[in-house]
């Protein structure tokens, strides 16, 4: 889904140098509020802990960015500890009253953040109140951005690119392309982005270029992208397989170092 905030979620450029100095066990012990509303056991463990690591960023440098990137790390977490909160543990009976309880704080800290953004004028709330929220007055506001440096991140072409995958497909392929464009060399990836392009390459009939983005997506965490099922969708032989594997290692490469230069050609 295009507007799948809920998640594929992009701190940009700024969980790499975190995780390099603190582990999860670390910010817990030294700010224990910071992990205490949530699971105790071992489901969600890489939401949970991407979403550890987005409180502590944004307790060191509270800023729109901090919070935006926050808020998709908290939806994240929510909709995996919903779906584990229905899983019933037969000996421990505690294990699922736990996760039932942080999914119930999750969904209060959403509320909490989105109420404290409702009027803010940054674009990446204007995005989110738009396509979370179907603010409409957020989405015309964020629109009247459009060319301007203050839209010049990746989120936010993204932003874009969702709002004209419904209006001009060639335009929703250039910001997507120019969104990855614009990571550097550390930066953390939105799946989205690469997993759009799928979503795109296949609604055109391109299968060779919707494998390709699609191994891109998973290598950045678009789980349901892995190879065997994109093999249930697109056939092909094992020699096609391996070339588009080797183009997708080389596209990551690319975007990881801040080398990417891709430009989408209608004929591709």
């Amino acid at each position: 889904m295009l507007k799948k905030i809920i998640f594929a979620s992009a701190v940009v450029a700024l969980t790499g140098c975190i995780e390099s100095k603190l582990t999860v066990r670390q910010i817990c012990e030294s700010s224990p509020a910071l992990c205490n509303d949530l699971n105790d056991d071992n489901w969600c463990n890489s939401e949970r802990r991407q979403l550890v690591f987005s409180r502590y960023e944004r307790q060191q440098n509270d800023t729109n960015e901090t919070q935006y990137f926050l808020m998709r790390d908290l939806q994240e977490y929510a909709q995996c500890i919903e779906l584990a909160s229905t899983i019933e543990h037969k000996k421990l009976k505690q294990k699922q009253s736990n996760r039932i309880e942080a999914f119930i704080n999750s969904q209060k800290n959403i509320k909490q953040l989105a109420d404290k953004t409702a009027d803010s004028e940054h674009p990446l709330w204007l995005y989110w109140h738009w396509s979370n929220r179907g603010n409409e007055e957020a989405l015309q506001e964020l629109l009247a951005l459009e060319g301007t440096a203050k839209l010049e991140k990746p989120e936010l072409k993204l932003a874009l690119a969702t709002y004209y995958t419904k209006h001009n497909s060639q335009k929703t392929f250039e910001l997507l392309y120019s969104a990855l464009r614009l990571y550097g060399p550390g930066d953390r990836i939105n799946p989205e982005i690469p997993s759009t392009l799928v979503s795109m390459y296949l609604k055109q009939g391109n299968s060779s270029e919707a494998y390709v983005w699609s191994q891109v997506a998973w290598q950045f965490g678009q789980d349901n992208l892995e190879k065997n099922s994109m093999k249930n969708i697109i056939n092909a032989s094992d020699t096609q397989y391996e070339q588009w594997d080797e183009r997708a290692e080389s596209i990551v490469d690319k975007i990881k170092s801040g080398n990417f230069r891709g430009y989408h050609s209608s004929s591709s």
